[in-house]
């Protein structure tokens, strides 16, 4: 078995990040899933993170960042006409500067974000839905820009639930175990869009702020801009790449949760370099894997080591979004 060493080799000479090829998972016998699983496990615990190959065809990569692109060149009152005024898991275009965190500044990017189409009958989640929930909005333009998102997002969801097996595998739980835990599909997309920088930053301001995410892991598509930087469980924070084929995943708050950081959050950000008149403009679309609002969170026991408690209360899954998206607000229209 490739050890996470050999692995690391295969990246960029700016990351240790290692590239772990999907395909022997999703069409191999049992003996290559618990090879791929234990893999990715490895991965998460010795770098938080990892690039998974043969996850999400390229081609449709390629497809929802020219959409992308077509959406954020469009002018300003254009865009506006799906701009969000709600905070918290908000659908539809925040403009640049426009997304606060606490008295900060407003972040250097501009963002659309979606999920499946809003369901006002869905069941399971009545305590939450009136919250956590509200419909997408869609711009005409570009004209496919719909359709091309779409079709992205179940791909990515359809990625996302074979890793959430094949961490599931790792654990030496029941397969299905994350996968039927997820079956409201409260997954959200988000694409973000960084021009390049004019002028100095104010103080405090960031491209992206420093952050875990919600859920309980995240795929984090990026084109060749770069300035994602992770945190790694060793206490040093490395700046991905772009790896062609491949999708950068990490693991999220409730996965946390559910292991006692066996597998940790992973903090995020993207930052301002000094020499800011350099920056490249990005564009980058995170998936967002969100469990089941009603599923209460809690320590797995076979994630306890001897004599040790668990490092988080238990949770309900919509209790924690409500409460972390409060913390992160978006106040569209702020001065």
């Amino acid at each position: 078995m490739t050890s996470i060493n050999e692995l690391a080799k295969q990246t960029t000479a700016t990351s240790q990040i290692p590239i772990i090829d999907f395909y022997p998972f999703v069409t191999g016998d049992t003996k290559a899933k618990v090879a791929v699983a234990n893999q990715i496990s490895r991965a998460i615990e010795e770098m938080g993170c990892f690039y998974l190959k043969n996850g999400v065809s390229q081609t449709l990569i390629d497809q929802a960042f020219t959409q992308a692109e077509g959406f954020f060149t469009l002018p300003l009152a254009e865009k506006e006409k799906v701009a969000s005024a709600v905070t918290g898991r908000s659908r539809g275009y925040i403009p640049f500067e426009k997304m606060f965190i606490g008295e900060q500044p407003g972040q250097l990017h501009e963002s659309f974000s979606f999920a499946n189409e809003f369901d006002p009958n869905k069941s399971g989640a009545d305590d939450y839905t009136e919250s956590l929930d509200v419909p997408n909005q869609w711009p005409e333009n570009p004209p496919e820009f719909r359709q091309v998102l779409q079709q992205f997002f179940q791909a990515s969801q359809e990625c996302a639930l074979n890793i959430l097996e094949a961490l599931a595998i790792a654990l030496q739980l029941p397969n299905s175990y994350f996968t039927d835990l997820h079956s409201q599909q409260n997954h959200a997309g988000v694409f973000n869009y960084y021009p390049n920088i004019s002028q100095a930053p104010k103080i405090g301001q960031t491209r992206f702020f420093e952050h875990t995410d919600l859920g309980s892991i995240t795929l984090l598509f990026q084109d060749r801009g770069g300035g994602l930087e992770v945190y790694t469980p060793q206490g040093e924070w490395i700046t991905t790449s772009s790896v062609p084929n491949t999708v950068l995943v990490m693991a999220a708050d409730m996965m946390s949760r559910w292991t006692n950081d066996k597998f940790c959050a992973t903090p995020h950000r993207v930052s301002v370099p000094t020499n800011f008149q350099k920056v490249k403009e990005r564009y980058s679309f995170s998936f967002f894997v969100i469990p089941n609002y009603e599923v209460e969170v809690t320590c797995l026991e076979s994630c306890l080591k001897a004599d040790e408690s668990p490092k988080y209360p238990p949770t309900f899954v919509g209790d924690h979004l409500l409460n972390r998206t409060k913390d992160r607000a978006t106040k569209y229209g702020r001065s």
